[in-house]
């Protein structure tokens, strides 16, 4: 149940904590920080004015877990440090880029569909996941 909800956690796909750089690095930085709950940082890499209510929904389920079982989250972010983040793909999208990916945690796999990638002042930002299930 545990790796299930660390996969679930990670709506978008890790650096962990560092700038990431390019598309790929913001994806891994993003996916990450949500699964980890360091929503912070989440809404750094992030367009905030598009991705709101993303992050908003992940920790406030986030926050229910923890009221219910405090060892759930702990252990699942505990997980994200051995997460496998797979780019499959880097595309053009609209004034950006489409990052494809798949994520693997304790040999579950889950293959995601896009997250959408666009360079604000310099700096890679996430815009739109395309599969956040």
């Amino acid at each position: 149940m545990i790796v299930a909800v660390a996969i679930m956690a990670v709506g978008c796909g890790g650096n962990g904590g560092g700038k990431a750089d390019g598309p790929e690095a913001v994806v891994m930085a993003f996916s990450k920080a949500v699964a980890g709950g360091q929503w912070d940082h989440a809404y750094g890499l992030c367009d905030t004015l598009t991705m709101k209510e993303y992050i908003s929904a992940n920790q406030q389920a986030w926050e229910y877990l923890e009221k219910v079982d405090s060892n759930v989250t702990k252990i699942a972010a505990e997980l994200m440090t051995g997460v496998i983040v797979e780019i499959i793909d880097v595309e053009k999208a609209e004034g950006g880029k489409q990052v494809h990916y798949a994520i693997e945690i304790e040999g579950m796999r889950k293959e995601r569909k896009a997250v959408v990638t666009k360079k604000e002042e310099g700096t890679w930002k996430v815009t739109a996941i395309t599969d956040a299930n």
